[in-house]
């Protein structure tokens, strides 16, 4: 009877942590298969996210640097405020402006239908 009772306990576990109200759980992270995408497009899509890759090692890189400078602002006795929001607003920048450039390469390459579907996912591509 323990038996069961452990493994109803356990079961009971797995599901919770595997149920989601979300309804596009089935998606992996940047999985597109959603989009029936042809062979070409699939190879478009790879070439933009090749490039992507290298600028957002870059861009994290940089946004690392930027951090230890705003943790020394903060160490600081006196607060800069105006280099405090200066570097903030520097980094969400450079991140929005990645993120626009992505996304418009891969709006040229979907189609009407394609581009619909892919706005439901839209948020699985920001840069955080």
């Amino acid at each position: 009877m323990k038996i069961l009772k452990i493994f109803l306990l356990l079961s009971s576990l797995f599901l919770f942590l595997h149920a989601s109200d979300n309804k596009h759980s089935k998606y992996s992270y940047k999985n597109l298969e959603y989009l029936d995408l042809d062979i070409e497009q699939i190879k478009k899509i790879k070439e933009v996210l090749i490039e992507s890759k290298q600028k957002y090692k870059n861009f994290y890189e940089y946004k690392q640097e930027k951090e230890d400078k705003l943790k020394d602002i903060i160490v600081n006795d006196v607060f800069d405020e105006k280099l405090y929001f200066e570097i903030l607003n520097d980094l969400k920048t450079k991140a929005s402006l990645l993120e626009i450039e992505k996304i418009k390469k891969i709006h040229t390459i979907l189609n009407e239908k394609q581009r619909k579907k892919f706005s439901k996912y839209l948020e699985e591509w920001e840069i955080e």
